[in-house]
């Protein structure tokens, strides 16, 4: 087999499935592929569009990608099969390479309509593929950047986590305890509190559920400053280990 990191890859270099990268050009185009196919699921989920856009323009670009996604296939078994040197035995197994079978399932989905495109399955599919993409693109730095600051040390990620959801619970149990008699659809129980602490403490607040005791808006204010502390040691910690990966990659 040809060593791949001999192969000087081109701006337009399709990529193969032994690891080479595709071509910084190539990859704009495969970034906006995907940004179309996911534009054109959202688009079909809408009931209030024109015909012409369920009759002609969706489908159209559901083609156009089929069309892309086909030759991106094809170019990447033939990349991988030349580094075997196109010994016809290592057709099969240019095939089974894991990402291989994952853009094929990814083009039999959108050809067949085996499942709608707007499944929960496909859509969980296709957004693995664009996953893949990155790692084997120039943008694979960001999922490494992400891999470094949630994993390298868990104890500075998962603990402000892990206080948060502390915070959260206990707060839920409170709510339950004061405000459930009077408003038991929101904090009827536990879990019916959780939607209420949850937004408060991490400080989003819709203000779609409100206590309406004193004791009630005293005691969610107190676990909201609370959960606001959580974040900001989680943001704290997020940009220590961002400053961190960047001293080490740069050594």
């Amino acid at each position: 087999m040809k060593d791949k990191r001999s192969i000087k890859q081109d701006l337009w270099y399709f990529g193969d499935y032994m690891g080479g990268f595709s071509g910084t050009n190539y990859n704009y185009i495969v970034y906006l592929s995907i940004a179309l196919l996911l534009f054109a699921i959202a688009l079909s989920t809408e009931t209030g569009l024109e015909p012409v856009f369920y009759r002609l323009y969706i489908p159209y670009t559901y083609e156009l990608i089929e069309i892309f996604f086909i030759a991106d296939y094809v170019g990447k078994i033939a990349n991988t099969w030349s580094l075997y040197s196109y010994k016809p035995v290592h057709l099969l197994t240019s095939t089974l390479k894991l990402r291989a079978i994952v853009d094929l399932s990814t083009l039999l989905f959108l050809i067949t309509d085996f499942l709608p495109n707007s499944s929960l399955p496909v859509i969980s599919l296709y957004l693995l593929k664009v996953l893949i993409l990155f790692y084997f693109s120039d943008l694979r730095d960001i999922i490494l950047r992400v891999k470094y600051i949630v994993f390298s040390h868990p104890a500075k990620t998962f603990f402000p986590l892990t206080l948060l959801a502390i915070v959260t619970y206990s707060l839920a149990v409170i709510m339950y305890l004061v405000e459930g008699q009077m408003d038991p659809d929101h904090f009827g129980s536990i879990l019916k509190s959780l939607w209420f602490s949850f937004v408060s403490a991490t400080t989003i607040g819709y203000g779609d559920v409100t206590p309406t005791s004193f004791l009630g808006r005293f005691l969610s204010s107190t676990f909201a400053l609370f959960g606001i502390i959580c974040i900001a040691i989680l943001t704290a910690n997020i940009i220590d280990l961002n400053a961190r990966y960047d001293e080490e990659t740069s050594d």
